[in-house]
């Protein structure tokens, strides 16, 4: 499986992620903004199921997505779509509800078709490298690299059906 390239720039408040499928753009963005395919890979497999509560995938647009852990705790990650140029690039604000809410964080996601072959790019910009070193520290890469094996997985499926 395919590993995601996770970078946390010295001296600048962002995260990059890269990672590449072997999938048409098309397809993969249509795993990315439909709620039938978000539910099947967004999230780490140890947080539980996720729900998409809200995905309206247009300027202005919000999106809710809520995991449910094996305890009981519910975890919403909340967010607005700022810009949205399909199927090359989403923009949108991250927020977990009851953390980050109070910061700006912005997310910028580019998908690049190339060989047949989708090349993800993503950079999550921070208020502060102390914002970003925070989320570094909460267990967000393992959790993103998970999210994007089971994307992969998901890409895998709807290829072959």
């Amino acid at each position: 499986m395919n590993k995601m390239l996770v970078e946390t720039p010295e001296g600048e408040p962002i995260i990059r992620m890269s990672r590449s499928f072997d999938a048409p753009r098309t397809l993969v963005w249509r795993a990315w903004t439909r709620p039938e395919h978000v539910v099947r890979w967004w999230g780490s497999r140890a947080m539980g199921a996720t729900k998409v509560v809200k995905l309206d995938v247009r300027p202005g647009g919000e999106w809710r997505f809520e995991q449910t852990t094996p305890d009981g705790t519910v975890f919403a990650f909340i967010g607005r779509y700022i810009e949205v140029d399909e199927p090359e690039k989403l923009v949108n604000t991250f927020a977990l509800e009851g953390m980050f809410e109070d910061k700006t964080v912005i997310e910028t996601h580019r998908f690049e078709e190339r060989d047949g072959k989708t090349h993800y790019s993503g950079v999550t910009r921070f208020d502060s490298i102390e914002d970003r070193d925070g989320m570094v520290a909460s267990g967000m890469e393992a959790g993103a690299q998970d999210s994007m094996n089971q994307l992969e997985e998901l890409l895998r499926e709807l290829i072959s059906a």
